[in-house]
């Protein structure tokens, strides 16, 4: 007993350690994308109803730091403000498989081709969503009203119609305090801002799920039977269905689905069987699925449930297929157990320091509106 205990808690230092000096450095780049691009700048570019638009919804949703669940109300924004389904489809699927974070934490356990794979995939799954929704869920076209009012003008007998938009932009003078997720702030610097909006908010997002990985990832290499791994080595499908089953209704972000990546590698399951767990369970969940249904309707729900099961599935099998020498590379990774550097140590350290900031915040900080 106390020899599977060691070995546990040196199976989650280790995904742990091999993950977290890619995890910081993807948050706060993110952080720094999320400070200087502005969302109301990315709404504006989907609202047509079209390839293009669609095209342009899934590369602008791959770097955003959305995970599955923070996607959703900015997907639901896009569509009030006019996006196609076909836009929102593509933008839903291909946003939480990505991100900036994930595709630096992928690169750094996973290697550059996994990392180029995923991102080519996912564009290739929102794009057949997104297509499929154009042809066989068109949309009426909904003409804006405006509004009009008759004015007569001062000093003449003359009157004019002006249309105005119902909802007016609002200036706001630079010496208001600015108010975010119902908190008010004090403006404040570029490093105090980048450090809320990684930390506080993206890190934030996703940090329980990255360590539950974690915590499941270490059980599973320690805990999986030989004769399973044997089993899953022989039979590829068996691979796909049954992380297919797991990760579909599971919410697990792009990349707190990582180190479950790299411990399913460590006990015997494909790298394809591991793409599907990367994709398939970021891109899926309850959640997604139930919004989706009451934004876009039950066809649109159908398409994007399809497109990313088939894309997933015949994605892993093109990659342990087709692809069997880089795959074969991919597998050798966990194969190499290497003891953990200097930075690796750190940065997994800095890791739990930052989850316990967040799990339990400071009482005594009282409310953010406080002076």
């Amino acid at each position: 007993m106390k020899t599977i205990i060691i070995n546990y808690l040196e199976n989650f230092w280790q995904l742990l350690g091999s993950i977290s000096p890619y995890i910081i450095i993807g948050i706060f780049l993110a952080g720094v994308m999320k400070l200087i691009i502005p969302q109301e700048w990315i709404r504006k570019q989907l609202g047509g109803k079209n390839f293009y638009t669609l095209f342009k919804a899934i590369l602008l949703g791959i770097p955003l730091p959305l995970c599955s669940c923070s996607v959703i109300p900015f997907a639901t924004a896009l569509r009030k403000s006019g996006a196609s389904k076909a836009s929102t489809l593509g933008f839903l699927i291909s946003t939480p498989i990505t991100g900036a974070d994930s595709i630096i934490a992928t690169y750094g356990v996973l290697g550059l081709f996994f990392t180029i794979y995923r991102i080519v995939s996912s564009i290739f799954i929102a794009i057949l969503a997104g297509i499929l929704t154009l042809i066989f869920d068109k949309e009426k076209e909904i003409k804006e009203k405006t509004s009009k009012i008759k004015i007569t003008k001062i000093g003449s007998l003359n009157s004019q119609n002006i249309s105005f938009s119902p909802t007016p932009k609002r200036y706001i003078s630079k010496d208001e305090s600015s108010c975010k997720d119902g908190c008010c702030q004090k403006e404040k610097n570029f490093l105090q801002r980048l450090w809320y909006e990684s930390v506080e908010k993206i890190f934030a997002d996703f940090a329980k799920a990255m360590l539950i990985g974690i915590v499941l990832g270490a059980l599973l290499v320690t805990l999986m039977p030989t004769q399973l791994t044997t089993l899953l080595g022989e039979n590829l499908w068996l691979n796909y269905l049954l992380i297919l089953l797991i990760s579909a209704p599971l919410y697990i972000c792009a990349t707190s689905s990582i180190p479950l990546g790299l411990a399913l590698l460590g006990a015997g399951f494909s790298p394809g069987a591991v793409f599907i767990l990367l994709t398939a369970g970021p891109a899926t969940s309850t959640i997604t699925i139930s919004v989706v249904l009451k934004l876009l309707g039950k066809r649109s729900l159908f398409i994007y449930l399809m497109s990313v099961i088939i894309g997933t599935l015949l994605f892993g099998w093109f990659l342990d297929s087709i692809f069997t020498s880089q795959a074969n590379e991919i597998s050798k990774i966990v194969q190499e157990t290497k003891s953990l550097d200097f930075l690796e140590n750190i940065s997994a350290l800095f890791i739990l320091v930052l989850s316990w900031k967040i799990f339990f915040p400071n009482s005594s900080r009282g409310s953010c509106c406080k002076a």
